[in-house]
């Protein structure tokens, strides 16, 4: 667990707790045919691993009746959605769905039984169905083409230097 406190009143910070620069690669899409393009320098793997670690720090302090869990449990789907449309691996979709039915068990256990009937639990409950038909379609089409996979491992362009 990071001392989130460290540093903030005597300006000395530890190099394991500064955040690591952005990088200089420049988020873009690559046009393959056909109106298709492919996402490069979209790296949200940093964001998913913070996170986590937030997450399991909100799981030691309250559990699921901690009203924060289910927020960052919904920052985790998106992530792990947009992660499954950027690399092709229907692998994060499983992901994105064990993170709402925790989502759900936040809201039972804040809820109880009221939870059941409650919008937001059942517009999840649809979600989680979706997801599944975008996993299924992923894995009916198979691994990317061979043109794609390698435009998938073209490494990302750099941004140009600023004079």
């Amino acid at each position: 667990m990071k001392d989130l406190l460290v540093g903030i009143f005597d300006g000395k910070v530890p190099p394991e707790l500064l955040k690591p620069s952005i990088g200089n690669i420049q988020p873009s899409f690559v046009e393959y045919g056909e109106g298709y393009v492919v996402a490069k320098g979209f790296d949200n793997d940093r964001a998913i691993q913070d996170y986590e670690e937030a997450l399991q720090d909100m799981m030691e302090n309250g559990g699921f009746a901690n009203p924060a869990v289910s927020q960052i449990c919904a920052g985790l789907i998106t992530l792990y959605d947009a992660k499954a449309a950027t690399t092709k691996d229907a692998q994060y979709y499983d992901r994105a769905t064990e993170y709402i039915s925790m989502m759900q068990q936040a809201m039972q256990a804040g809820m109880g039984d009221a939870a059941l009937t409650d919008p937001t639990f059942l517009y999840l409950e649809s979600r989680k169905q979706k997801l599944r038909r975008k996993k299924d379609r992923r894995l009916a089409k198979g691994a990317p083409s061979q043109e794609l996979q390698t435009l998938m491992k073209q490494r990302p362009e750099r941004k140009k230097e600023e004079k």
